[in-house]
């Protein structure tokens, strides 16, 4: 059952708003159930099954990624301080650190830039040991965020198998994604910039943006595990900077998926231009 809600101006820019809806339904039309999808302009809200809770994957780094700020502007978290990573904190998945030669101290800032820009699950479980998870659920529920839950480290088969799971919905991504466009009491002007040049420098392309024309601007973060591919981040136009996250769960093939993500991008950036 799709549960959408559209709250749109008047004129051309509700017509727009209105194509993109409808287009999205349309393509969806048989998937739909597969889907999260959360969309704030200034010319509307769109949202299809935005608070449906789904495994996180590597989205979740998003929240990783905001804390590790506000705790820089605590004074809890100097960027310029290293740290040794021995062999036994090391794991698979997506990223380098493991596959790097002889190199084995970082900065907390390499590790927070690896973490979004190639999604290194290593740099990634050392930022949580870092910051605390309690301290990152505790920032996703000052935003209003109740539906995600970080509770166990990135390629933990252990804690998965025993059923610790990370969750997250669309909705509370944009809610997150929200704080990096305009003046909060969460991060400073300063941190706001330092996070979007971070995202601006993502190397995984290859789901909403795949047929971005080359110049577009979008600061995003992927994820996926088996059955499941998300992508959220902030398109940015000549007028604003619109928050994105589209989840997706539910799938015997990541590729169809992925294809999927991509239609969705197309017509994310005719609605946004």
């Amino acid at each position: 059952m799709i549960v959408l809600i559209i709250i749109s101006s008047k004129g051309g820019e509700r017509m727009q708003i209105d194509y993109l809806r409808s287009s999205l339904l349309e393509m969806l039309s048989e998937v739909s159930e597969n889907f999260s999808i959360c969309i704030h302009s200034s010319n509307g809200n769109i949202t299809i099954n935005a608070e449906n809770q789904k495994k996180a994957a590597s989205i979740v780094k998003l929240f990783i990624l905001v804390e590790a700020f506000r705790q820089k502007e605590k004074g809890n978290l100097s960027f310029d301080d290293t740290v040794s990573i021995d062999k036994k904190r090391m794991v698979g998945g997506s990223g380098i650190i493991t596959n790097l030669t002889e190199s084995h101290v970082y900065s907390y800032r390499n590790l927070i830039e690896l973490m979004i820009i190639v999604s290194d699950n290593t740099a990634s479980n050392v930022l949580l040991d870092k910051l605390g998870i309690n301290e990152i659920n505790n920032l996703a529920n000052q935003i209003g965020c109740e539906q995600t839950i970080i509770t166990r480290k990135f390629m933990d088969y252990h804690a998965a198998s025993k059923g610790f799971e990370n969750y997250t919905s669309a909705s509370d991504v944009c809610k997150l994604l929200q704080l990096l466009p305009k003046k909060n009491n969460i991060l400073s002007d300063n941190s706001r910039e330092q996070i979007l040049d971070i995202l601006a420098k993502q190397q995984f392309n290859h789901k909403l943006p795949s047929y971005f024309p080359e110049g577009t601007t979008f600061y995003h973060k992927t994820g996926e595990i088996t059955g499941a591919e998300h992508d959220a981040g902030i398109f940015k136009n000549k007028q604003e900077m619109i928050p994105i996250a589209v989840l997706s769960d539910g799938w015997e093939e990541n590729g169809r998926a992925q294809r999927y993500l991509a239609e969705i991008g197309r017509l994310i950036y005719k609605y946004a231009q």
